[in-house]
């Protein structure tokens, strides 16, 4: 459907105008009159246009008409102009005759009573263009005789998602009792109707082991399904539900749907894959979100146009990360192509996940099944424009975070404070260091080392040295001081010099030399290269080298480049000799911070007293310090724009982004039933507003799609399927809703209740539908093959993260710790090799044992590294939305749960926790066993059963403990463990 490059995309076949509709000529209507009573003069007679332009017309003509004249009739006429609307006896989607050209010409140039189109004139630009067309026959070409084979008007009034929501009349039944809410009616109705009588109820055991894992993603302990199944007061299911709602590991449970949807991971992707700065905190900030059971059209509000909200808290600029979690090509090679493409993918992703509405497929053409034209892509897109392309960090990515203004104030003036003393210290370690330099360059000077020092510049490019055989001089001089110097030199771009001068040796012996430099540099004694150090490096390793010198002048040469983008300059040269230690032979002020404390450690004591030395080591450890305690405020990932005024937005023919069509201006699809309201546009700000107008208009009640698509994923969480099976997608390529009442039911609901998700928990959970037994029933089986009509609970397997935490809880070693930086659990090293650079941003050594045993939401979201449990038991990939996680049977899965270090370690951790509690004897530790994992009371005969292989492996040589290990193996194992009924 989408094709991002417009590849073997035809602009002109016969459907461009298909289903086109643009939101500013919605209210045709009010012009229908205007347009057939006005008595027009034709004027000039106009050549006849009633027969299409012969199949061998004018190549230019022909693609003149596609990129300049259609796509204006699409976007403005044809809504209105078409075979099926209600304006089709004057229609702009076929060839046109004179007259109807002159009555077009009247009225784009609103000078009478027809002023088309009502929203607005047109554009210079397109007007220019309508006019030259019309005046020169309106040429159309051959091959797009008719240009709508199917009317959108005609889908939008009929498809069932694009229709106002209405509650629906509770329908009657027949078995009232089994009825005990709403739902319950709704879904007993369809049932009677098809001669099917609802299930059983579900176990007391299934049941409160379902609530728990749908609203918390962990097991209820043996003792909590005890106290339920004990609990015969009529609310005990109620209070269990109230309970897990008030649970903070609800927030952990269904932030992470949340994510899925918003294709949440924290790093880019790509070669280097490397990390987003900060972007935890949005994960910390939905699952609090969830917690406090934030009214959910508030919810959606932040992250669409957080910062744009008044007086915005932290909490709601974190909530803008939503738009930095996609991919990010970090060297494009169009820059611009990947603006665009981000751009797409935001469209696609609050297309999706919002609306259920697939936009991003009408990137490159109209959109070939739904009543979606290419214009309303850009007009989606258009509100998105003004955003800051993602850097992966800086002013433009991150925000400081304030609780509140007082919080702000106060930790201005500490940072005041702060900054202050801080430049105290490093003055006084400056005024050491130069102090030291001054007294060493006047012992090097008085030494006399080096005398006639010449310097040449020359021009070079690249960051090695250049051949200076055949390289241009650009500037030459004299250094007055017996030291070398790189500061005469200074400017933009590369420094290349090359130093001529003599060195005076006294006495003959070996000399040692010693070189550093930030980038390249090289050392020639007697015109024999003693040193090569070429390359981008950083001062602070020096090398070295011996050569035998006699007494007397001897030439040295020393070449040197410096980057631009290395600053500031750093060459350091010196040498010794066995009657004299080392002794420097270029200034102190060459030196950059990067060398300055290793040559400080050479001859310091020379120059430095032990109390300036004792001041030098106090002032950098006391550097070190506050540096590390430097008072900031937290630093979340957030969205910024340009400016008040974004880019222009042009439809991209093909969707080719050098490829530009008309312009067009924000604007919601037509098929939402939205009309876009003029939106404020202010001289100046951070930014356009065009989001928070988004965003309003989203969690409207003008907006027929939202609350649909909200109350369904609810529904698709607790049953494993939607009302709607193809939850991203209420289009007419979407699945039909089974209950299409019951889920206007559930929407109207969910406003009613103030958007909360809890309410809605609550309603479906205690209803007699969710309460039913998952038994497959063969006598319904052939009526209803795939549970269309919810005659059952369907069984499914845990999730991932359900997995992996399940395993953790019951091994008694998970740890509950909330919030924060993400965590890094051990992966095998033939995994980290698979990488491009193995192990990179992969840091288990960053935390303790404890801390990689936290809950699966916190482990580290590497986009080309997944946990390889989780990726087993089907992690959803993170590059787009996943409405609906696969759940897959294969051989990995098996082998990891029975041989991975994962399961190794839980199960002897399940040995070490049921041993501590006291259950020593095979029995005892045996039934312990096997009441965590199955969260059940165990009959006496599965306890034999599952004693007996312990006592087998013990007969062949196996230790107790061992095979008392292997036995947790076991139950860790389980279908009953890792399957929900």
């Amino acid at each position: 459907i989408l094709n991002p490059r417009g590849a073997n995309v035809s602009v002109s076949n016969s459907g461009w105008f298909e289903r086109g509709k643009n939101p500013m000529a919605i209210c045709g209507h009010l012009w229908r009159s205007a347009v057939l009573c006005t008595g027009l003069a034709l004027g000039l007679a106009v050549v006849a246009l009633s027969a299409p332009v012969d199949t061998k017309s004018n190549a230019a003509q022909t693609n003149a008409f596609e990129k300049s004249i259609r796509p204006v009739l699409l976007a403005r006429c044809v809504p209105c102009h078409s075979k099926d609307t209600s304006l089709g006896n004057v229609r702009l989607d076929q060839p046109i005759t004179a007259a109807t050209g002159q009555k077009l010409l009247a009225a784009i140039s609103y000078t009478n009573a027809s002023k088309m189109p009502p929203s607005g004139p047109l554009p210079a630009a397109e007007k220019k263009a309508l006019s030259a067309w019309i005046h020169s026959g309106a040429p159309w070409p051959a091959s797009s005789k008719t240009a709508s084979s199917s009317s959108l008007t005609t889908q939008i009034q009929t498809h069932w998602a694009f229709q106002p929501i209405r509650l629906p009349a509770i329908p009657a039944v027949r078995h009232t009792t089994w009825a005990t809410n709403p739902i319950d009616r709704f879904v007993l109705a369809k049932l009677e109707a098809a001669n099917i009588t609802p299930s059983p109820m579900a176990a007391k055991t299934t049941l409160i082991r379902r609530a728990y894992y749908d609203l918390t993603g962990l097991p209820p302990s043996p003792a909590d399904v005890r106290a339920f199944v004990a609990d015969t007061k009529p609310d005990a299911y109620r209070r269990i539900i109230d309970r897990l709602l008030a649970s903070p590991k609800y927030g952990e449970k269904w932030g992470r749907h949340w994510l899925d949807l918003i294709r949440f991971a924290e790093t880019n992707s790509y070669e280097r894959d490397n990390p987003k700065p900060n972007v935890w905190r949005f994960r910390d900030y939905v699952i609090k979100s969830f917690n406090e059971d934030k009214p959910f059209n508030i919810f959606m509000q932040e992250q669409l146009a957080g910062d744009e909200l008044p007086n915005a808290a932290a909490d709601q600029l974190v909530a803008t990360g939503f738009y930095r979690l996609g991919i990010w090509d970090d060297e494009p090679s169009d820059a611009e192509l990947a603006r665009y493409d981000g751009l797409d993918d935001l469209v696609a992703t609050v297309g999706q996940a919002f609306l259920g509405l697939t936009l991003d497929c009408a990137r490159c053409h109209n959109h070939k099944l739904d009543p979606i034209p290419q214009a309303d892509y850009y007009r989606f897109l258009s509100f998105f424009q003004g955003i800051t392309p993602f850097k992966n960090g800086g002013a433009g990515d991150e925000k400081p975070l304030y609780a509140s203004i007082t919080e702000r104030t106060e930790m201005e003036a500490k940072g005041v404070v702060f900054e202050k003393k801080l430049a105290e210290v490093r003055q006084r370690q400056a005024d050491l260091e130069a102090a030291y330099g001054r007294r060493r360059d006047k012992d090097a000077i008085f030494n006399a080392d080096l005398s006639d020092i010449k310097w040449t510049s020359y021009a070079g490019t690249g960051d090695k040295l250049p051949d200076f055989t055949i390289a241009k001089a650009t500037g030459s001089g004299v250094l007055a001081p017996a030291l070398i110097d790189v500061s005469p030199a200074r400017k933009k771009g590369n420094i290349v010099l090359a130093y001529e001068m003599k060195l005076r040796v006294s006495q003959s012996g070996k000399a040692t030399f010693y070189l550093d430099s930030d980038d390249g540099s090289r050392l020639y004694v007697d015109g024999k290269r003693v040193i090569d150090y070429d390359g981008s490096h950083g001062e602070g390793n020096e090398k070295r080298a011996d050569i035998d010198l006699d007494t007397g002048q001897h030439a040295l040469r020393i070449e040197y480049l410096q980057t631009d983008e290395s600053s500031p300059l750093g060459l350091s040269v010196a040498w010794s000799m066995p009657s004299f230690t080392r002794r420097p032979l270029s200034v102190w002020s060459s030196t950059s911070d990067l060398g300055r404390t290793q040559q400080m450690a050479h001859d310091s004591k020379r120059f430095v007293s032990d109390g300036e030395r004792l001041e030098l080591a106090t002032s950098k450890r006391q550097l070190t310090e506050m540096e590390a305690h430097r008072p900031a405020p937290s630093v979340g990932l957030v969205v910024t724009e340009e400016g008040a005024r974004p880019r222009d937005t042009h439809i991209l023919l093909r969707g080719v982004h050098t490829n530009k069509g008309i312009k067009v201006e924000p604007g919601y699809p037509v098929c939402t039933g939205g009309i876009t309201p003029p939106l404020d546009q202010p001289d100046k700000g951070p930014t356009s507003l065009r989001r928070i107008a988004l965003a309003t208009w989203i969690t409207s009640s003008q907006n027929v799609l939202t609350r649909r698509v909200l109350a369904n994923r609810v529904w698709q969480y607790h049953f494993g399927r939607g009302i709607v099976r193809s939850s991203n997608n209420f289009g007419l390529a979407g699945d039909r809703p089974t209950h299409p009442e019951l889920l206007d039911f559930l929407a109207t609901q969910l406003e009613w209740d103030g958007w909360s998700l809890k309410e809605l928990h609550r309603l479906i959970m205690t209803s007699n539908t969710y309460m039913q037994a998952s038994k497959t029933r063969p006598d319904v089986r052939k009526k209803d093959t795939n549970n269309d009509l919810f005659y059952r609970f369907d069984m499914r397997r845990l999730e991932s993260e359900e997995v992996r935490d399940s395993i953790l809880d019951v091994a008694g070693i998970l740890n509950t710790e909330m919030y924060g930086p993400s965590v890094y659990p051990d992966i095998e090293q033939e995994v980290l090799n698979g990488q491009s650079i193995p192990g990179k941003d992969w840091h288990p050594d960053r935390n303790s044992a404890q801390q990689k045993n936290r809950r699966s939401i916190y482990v580290f979201l590497k986009r080309t590294l997944l946990y390889p449990l989780l990726e087993s038991f089907d992690l959803p990939e993170t590059d787009r939305t996943t409405p609906v996680r696969f759940a897959s049977t294969q051989p990995t899965q098996a082998l990891t749960m029975m041989n991975s270090k994962v399961l190794t370690s839980a199960s002897n951790a399940l040995y070490e926790r049921v041993t501590k509690e006291g259950h020593r004897d095979l029995q005892s530790f045996t039934r312990r066993v096997l009441e965590l994992t199955l969260q059940r009371t165990v009959p006496d005969l599965e306890v034999s059963r599952a004693m007996a292989l312990s006592i087998r492996m013990e007969l062949r040589g196996v230790s107790t403990k061992q095979a008392q290990i292997y036995l947790c193996l076991m139950a860790l194992n389980f279908n009953e463990f890792i399957y929900l009924d």
